[in-house]
């Protein structure tokens, strides 16, 4: 060591002293470097369908500059990219990245799709089904790219499957009347008149004032149908659970009447409210998709502003949402968890691997750029031990390499590392 740091300074005197070869102007960076002009290339290079150039100018953009994974629009380009070079787990990832931070992004939504289908596995086509409702509900015309000469390639099978078409159709319905605010034309009337109707069965028993207990006990049931058939319309979760609730506990009070008239209501509402079973059941995996997604978006929120810690915090909450959803008897609530898991898991390890490189003691106290025509290599004084580009991070305690921490890049006043596949920078420490 002590060879190496006196041959150190010595080339530092050699090239004219320390503080002066600090001063000298470090090799121009080639343009291609500037956001601006990698931005560029990455959209001339998509235009040409150049995918192996899309992936390296949005690696070096990643790279480079901050909020590049920020960026939505990249972010499909590059994924799209990934995705035609046939690196499906690679474009899987980055769409599940760009899902974190939009869950409603029809194009990621519909492309994941597109990949989920090439699978054999049967869970695999159910989440590739899952991801179509979802885009059409977020306003996909899904009905139309399924049926495309490139849509058929991956989901010929599914259009063969009449019970999902229709949850395609109920899906692009909801969005049609949610952005619009227009009337249903599939809501079933909010008040059913029936033939006969004008006919009144007697109540058994002479006791009037229960009759008419009973009838308020009706006129209140029709309502609430209503008002269920309404707020199932406009999506008003919450609101739906309580009138759900309310609606059960007012039928057991009605049904404690034994006349024949009161149990043919009985069965009549029995079968409106059966129909209502797959609405409940939505309902309650919308709350838990929607919790997920809240979740998903604070992890990103904190990694945005560095606060890993609150970033593993929400994802225990992710893992405890999962753990609840199984609990479900319907594979649709597994297959949901299962996804909201694997992003929350993507998110929990860019935390942590962020995290870990905030905790790195790495003080740069000097630094040596050669000439370009030498064939001497640049180095740097880390932690005061001397590195060179590509030489792996000692840890000071245990005197061993640190796993995956490497030397990339030494220039004029920053030394950039890379942990694992993450690159970072440190800055020349101005008064060591």
């Amino acid at each position: 060591m002590a060879q190496r740091l006196c041959a150190f300074l010595a080339l530092a005197l050699i090239l004219g002293g320390w503080p002066a070869r600090a001063q000298q102007p470090e090799r121009p960076a080639p343009d291609r470097n500037s956001e601006r002009v990698l931005t560029e290339r990455l959209y001339e290079a998509y235009n040409k369908g150049d995918w192996g150039e899309v992936v390296d100018a949005f690696k070096e953009l990643r790279n480079n500059f901050t909020g590049t994974l920020e960026n939505k629009k990249l972010v499909f380009l590059n994924a799209q990219a990934l995705f035609n070079l046939k690196k499906y787990k690679a474009a899987s990832s980055a769409l599940e990245t760009l899902l974190a931070l939009q869950d409603d992004h029809i194009g990621a939504l519909y492309l994941l799709a597109k990949i989920y289908a090439l699978s054999k596995k049967p869970q695999d086509l159910e989440r590739a089904k899952d991801l179509l409702i979802q885009a059409a509900r977020a306003g996909a015309y899904v009905l139309r790219d399924i049926n495309s000469k490139d849509g058929q390639k991956y989901f010929k099978k599914m259009l063969k499957d009449s019970t999902f078409i229709l949850r395609v159709m109920n899906a692009s319905n909801e969005f049609t009347v949610s952005s619009g605010n227009l009337r249903n034309p599939f809501r079933s009337p909010l008040k059913e008149v029936e033939a006969g109707a004008t006919e009144v069965e007697p109540v058994a028993g002479p006791n009037l004032n229960r009759q008419l207990e009973l009838e308020q006990l009706e006129q209140r049931i029709e309502a609430l149908f209503g008002e269920i058939e309404r707020l199932a319309q406009d999506r008003q979760v919450e609101e739906l659970i309580v009138k759900f609730t309310e609606l059960r506990q007012i039928m057991n009070e009605y049904g404690q009447e034994g006349s024949e008239l009161v149990k043919k209501k009985q069965e009549k509402w029995a079968a409106r409210l059966a129909a209502f079973g797959e609405v409940q059941l939505s309902i309650q995996l919308q709350i838990y998709i929607n919790e997920g997604n809240q979740h998903l978006r604070a992890m990103a929120e904190a990694i945005r502003n560095e606060d890993y810690d609150g970033a593993l915090e929400r994802f225990e909450r992710i893992k405890e949402l999962k753990e609840q959803m199984y609990n479900e008897e319907r594979e649709v609530f597994h297959r949901n968890a299962e996804a909201l898991f694997v992003r929350g898991k993507a998110l929990r390890d860019t935390a942590a691997r962020l995290k870990k490189i905030s905790e790195f003691k790495l003080v740069v106290t000097g630094i040596v750029v050669t000439d370009p025509s030498s064939d001497d290599r640049d180095a740097a004084i880390i932690n005061d031990r001397i590195y060179e580009e590509g030489d792996a991070i000692m840890d000071e305690e245990t005197q061993e390499e640190i796993e995956g921490l490497t030397v990339v890049e030494i220039s004029k006043s920053v030394v950039r590392f890379r942990y694992e596949d993450t690159e970072f920078v440190r800055q020349l420490r101005e008064n060591p």
